[in-house]
């Protein structure tokens, strides 16, 4: 994995990298399949091909070429092998706070790629990191008589990610107290699917080839958390992103945090936070500090 991120960083700084940056449209965040992060995503296609589809478009990733998804950007997934038999794989750079996860695909079940290896990484270049892809993916979609300069902004900061994440994952101190491989998968999981309100920890374990016992264990001796717990925090932090960061009405804020109803959105908000959302945003709107940041 470390030999193919190499390879894009030489592309990269020759200018020789085919490289997509989809613009999200005003809706990006619109219902429909797939799902949406809240950082910035980076697919290395090394074999076979990804169909993306997007709210109003999609895009064929071929081998060879990348894509840097913008954060909020709904999008599905679909994989397969190339015409010539060559199977499906790439790698998946994210970074998101001090947390960095690199990730090679494969295709489990036919059309859906999944986890083969992962590497996960908490470490202080991982805001860098974020910072520089978010600006890299904003700098992408600029137009105007400004693009060119702007596109050569964008493959700069991607260049400087890159080599951020090769040197990230070779830091013996990040190395210090890695999380067992299954733990972070399941992290990463959650993070994919964490607007799906039929989400559990039994479908997890399924997904990860193991008991919910186990993975419920595991997770909470690892990290000092119940599974459930680390789940709903999650959703909680979305939802206060989403409230401060978008218009999106409450129900959709919901929807999109993976409630299956806005009552049950709202009463567990209330439960961890003392408020409901509606009184959190109008609160943020009126300069006060009525919840989380």
């Amino acid at each position: 994995m470390r030999g193919q991120i190499g390879a894009f960083l030489q592309r990269l700084a020759s200018g020789t990298q085919s490289l997509h940056l989809p613009s999200p449209t005003g809706d990006g965040l619109a219902r429909g399949d797939g799902h949406f992060h809240l950082a910035p995503e980076l697919f290395l296609q090394l074999g076979g091909w990804t169909r993306f589809r997007f709210p109003h478009d999609e895009l064929l990733l071929a081998p060879g070429e990348a894509l840097l998804l913008p954060p909020k950007l709904r999008h599905a997934e679909q994989v397969g092998a190339g015409p010539d038999g060559t199977p499906f794989s790439n790698i998946v750079i994210y970074a998101a706070d001090a947390a960095l996860t690199c990730h090679l695909a494969h295709e489990a079940a036919p059309g859906e790629p999944h986890i083969l290896h992962l590497e996960a990484r908490q470490t202080p270049a991982g805001q860098h990191l974020h910072d520089w892809l978010l600006d890299a993916a904003r700098f992408g979609q600029a137009g105007g008589p400004d693009a060119a300069l702007a596109a050569a902004q964008s493959r700069a900061l991607l260049t400087a990610a890159c080599a951020g994440v090769l040197r990230a994952l070779d830091d013996a101190l990040a190395e210090a107290r890695p999380e067992p491989p299954l733990v972070a998968q399941v992290r990463v999981l959650i993070e994919n699917q964490l607007g799906d309100h039929t989400l559990s920890v039994r479908r997890l374990a399924g997904q990860c080839g193991c008991t919910a016992d186990y993975l419920s264990h595991l997770f909470h001796q690892t990290s000092g958390e119940h599974l459930v717990a680390y789940l709903n925090r999650l959703r909680m932090a979305r939802a206060t992103r989403l409230l401060r960061e978008s218009a999106l009405a409450g129900k959709e804020v919901a929807w999109a945090c993976g409630f299956a109803s806005q009552s049950y959105f709202i009463r567990t908000f209330r439960e961890h936070f003392g408020i409901t959302p509606k009184a959190w945003r109008s609160g943020r709107e009126q300069g006060g500090e009525s919840g989380p940041g």
